[in-house]
């Protein structure tokens, strides 16, 4: 039997979920290329709803995520089987994606079809990667995020070259044959990890794992856990609404940040710049709070990841009109901001093992709502302040002052949330022990 955390058998599993979740989601990173390209350089029927392709993929990706979970949980077909599916699912969007000839087939094909089959391999994925780790799970998240979006960053630059040179057809056809090598190879490799042991004491290890560590003991330990599901805990809402405050504001500087600094009087190639600054930022946040969560108190984390990104917002963000304030606000929110992220596996893993997948299952739903809400809101805070040439030398910051508000309050609501949940697990954790301390007596 291979151990779970430390064995060669689990790094491999690690490396396979990369080459198949990891290359299938990067791709969905990509689509803002593709978006460009439809909307601004391709004579497509319909390009006006070319938003809709990357919204559709990546809000399928988060909102399937507990109906997924709960059949990989609930039937007996063996996970791997599901990842097969998604993977075809994804290739035969973009195969079929490479003969679109408008806009709204493109919507059901690198849309609906790719986003389908993404979340089936993601889900199938995370639930086998967790039977592999449980003490070191949070820096197995971390990495797989991290090395994500890196190839996100990749597929982009590929995705760009190919459009430009080659079109659109030549450019799926490409990411097909990328997919279909480099996944198949994973998932050929990615299995659970087989033991009837880890299957009846996975609970019991994981809580004992992450309460040796964890910061001023916030987490209940096995004997003090109450025997109640998850959905009966004030931590599990706590969690969810932390998490949907995030969502809402998290993807805000991502998508403002290129044309902020085109505002301030920079090349399109500085804003680029600017954003792939934030993106490799991110990859560094995601694998250091995914590394903390496993020695650090969750609650506490989700405290300082948003509180950062909240000051950056407010204080960096707020008032800048240079690029180097860009860089720096850039840094600092993709570091800090991303590592929230990281924290679902931790969240799921204070209940109770076997509910760990549906916790993050739930909190993935809440990511994909707040991030489909985010852009309908983040478009009325816009039209606030008018159009930038409507206002004197701070047009600029005046034009995205609303948008910077909501960010920085959605942080902050965020962070609040976190100190309620460390002060709610601290009284509990002391008014057992004290409970224990009387009985004792």
């Amino acid at each position: 039997m291979s151990k779970a955390d430390s064995s060669w058998a689990a790094y491999g599993a690690l490396l396979a979920a990369l080459l198949s979740e990891g290359v299938l989601f990067g791709v969905c990173l990509s689509f803002g290329v593709f978006q460009d390209y439809y909307s601004n350089r391709a004579s497509l029927p319909h390009s006006d709803l070319s938003s809709w392709i990357g919204v559709l993929a990546a809000g399928i990706a988060y909102l399937g995520a507990p109906a997924v979970t709960y059949c990989c949980q609930n039937l007996t077909i063996p996970c791997h089987y599901y990842i097969y599916a998604g993977w075809i699912l994804c290739l035969v969007g973009l195969v079929s994606s490479a003969f679109c000839h408008d806009v709204k087939t493109l919507i059901a094909t690198q849309g609906l079809l790719f986003g389908l089959g993404l979340l089936v391999v993601e889900m199938s994925t995370l639930i086998i990667l967790n039977t592999w780790f449980v003490a070191r799970r949070g820096l197995a998240y971390g990495l797989l995020y991290g090395f994500t979006d890196l190839f996100g960053v990749a597929w982009g630059f590929l995705a760009s070259s190919l459009l430009n040179q080659h079109g659109v057809k030549t450019a799926f056809l490409v990411f097909a044959a990328i997919c279909f090598f480099i996944p198949g190879v994973g998932i050929f490799f990615l299995r659970e990890r087989s033991s009837a042991a880890a299957d009846s004491c996975s609970e019991t290890a994981s809580v004992k794992e992450l309460t040796s560590t964890d910061m001023l003991r916030e987490i209940p330990t096995a004997d003090t856990l109450p025997p109640r599901r998850y959905h009966r805990h004030a931590s599990f809402y706590i969690f969810l609404l932390s998490n949907l405050f995030q969502s809402f504001a998290f993807y805000l500087p991502f998508i403002y940040l290129p044309s902020y600094t085109t505002a301030l009087g920079y090349s399109a190639s500085t804003g680029a710049m600017v954003l792939a600054i934030a993106n490799v930022a991110q990859v560094f946040g995601e694998i250091g709070f995914g590394s903390l969560s496993d020695r650090v108190g969750v609650h506490a984390l989700v405290f300082f990841s948003a509180a950062a990104a909240s000051l950056s917002a407010f204080l960096i963000w707020g008032f800048a009109d240079s690029l180097a304030y860009l860089i720096v606000f850039a840094l600092l929110f993709g570091g800090s901001a991303s590592g929230f992220l990281t924290l679902w596996p931790r969240m799921g893993t204070m209940f109770a093992e076997h509910d760990a997948s549906m916790i993050y299952s739930f909190l993935s739903l809440g990511r994909g709502l707040g991030v489909i809400s985010s852009g309908p809101i983040s478009s009325a805070l816009l039209r606030v302040h008018g159009d930038i040439r409507d206002h004197g030398d701070d047009r600029i910051r005046h034009h995205y002052q609303a948008v910077v508000l909501f960010v920085g309050s959605c942080m902050a609501a965020s962070a609040a949330l976190g100190v309620v949940g460390w002060t709610s697990s601290y009284l509990k954790s002391k008014h057992v022990s004290q409970g224990g301390g009387g009985a004792a007596a």
